[in-house]
């Protein structure tokens, strides 16, 4: 496997998701660079990012350990922000990209970890709709979200985030008021998908941690005591000074 590392101006630039704010002070022009994401759990932009081809990033600080959460939260995202399944790229605990949102454990990826991407997007998509009411020249009761677009419910026009947005950061603190989906009109969330692991783990070309491999990586290994407050006298290393590498 080739290893590699992009720093967080790079992944962005690459993703395709310019970052420059909604609100630009003093008419200034948008900067040519994407500047550092943030990364708190209190900004839509530490979730959230929707590019300039309409494609939306979730960046979770939670890790998917085998029992789907990586296909649940992008449901959770998916369904917040009416977008296809499809449209959604996870970004799981890369501490340069993702927010610190706690250990992954017992169920909180969900409980906590989805809840808090559910109301990132929840916040997300009312800024979107008022943006979106600007550029139709109507109010925001009279618009809806469909398919990454925000739609009037009178004639039917539409505007797509990525028009909305354009690459640009949302520049917008979680509100904990915005208002989250009717449970009711839930097309994504409590209904089976398929899981976005599964193929790559059964072709055998899923990426497991002891696969990672990195130049000038070792390998150790845990030696304990076999009674309690065992202390170390010896250690015989003569055999594993014959491995090539080898570092005592």
């Amino acid at each position: 496997m080739t290893s590699y590392a992009l720093n967080r101006r790079e992944f962005l630039a690459a993703s395709g998701a310019l970052v420059v704010s909604f609100a630009l002070p003093g008419g200034a022009s948008a900067q040519a660079f994407a500047p550092a994401k943030s990364l708190s759990i209190g900004e839509v932009d530490g979730f959230l990012a929707i590019g300039a081809d309409g494609t939306i990033t979730v960046y979770s600080g939670k890790v998917d350990l085998g029992t789907g959460v990586r296909t649940a939260l992008m449901q959770i995202a998916a369904e917040e922000l009416d977008v296809p399944l499809e449209r959604i790229t996870m970004v799981e605990g890369d501490t340069l990209l993702t927010p610190d949102q706690g250990a992954t454990i017992s169920s909180v990826s969900i409980s906590r970890g989805g809840m808090e991407i559910r109301r990132a997007a929840a916040t997300a998509r009312t800024a979107l709709i008022a943006e979106g009411a600007k550029v139709l020249g109507t109010t925001t009761d009279q618009l809806a979200t469909a398919n990454g677009a925000v739609v009037s419910r009178a004639d039917g026009r539409t505007v797509p985030y990525a028009r909305l947005v354009g690459g640009k950061n949302f520049s917008l603190k979680l509100d904990p008021k915005a208002p989250t989906k009717d449970p009711k009109g839930y097309k994504l969330v409590g209904k089976s998908v398929p899981r976005v692991d599964i193929p790559a783990k059964v072709a055998g070309t899923f990426a497991y941690m002891h696969d990672f491999k990195v130049p000038g990586m070792l390998h150790a290994r845990v030696v304990r005591p076999p009674t309690m407050r065992g202390r170390l006298s010896a250690i015989d290393d003569l055999a594993a000074q014959k491995i090539p590498g080898y570092v005592s």
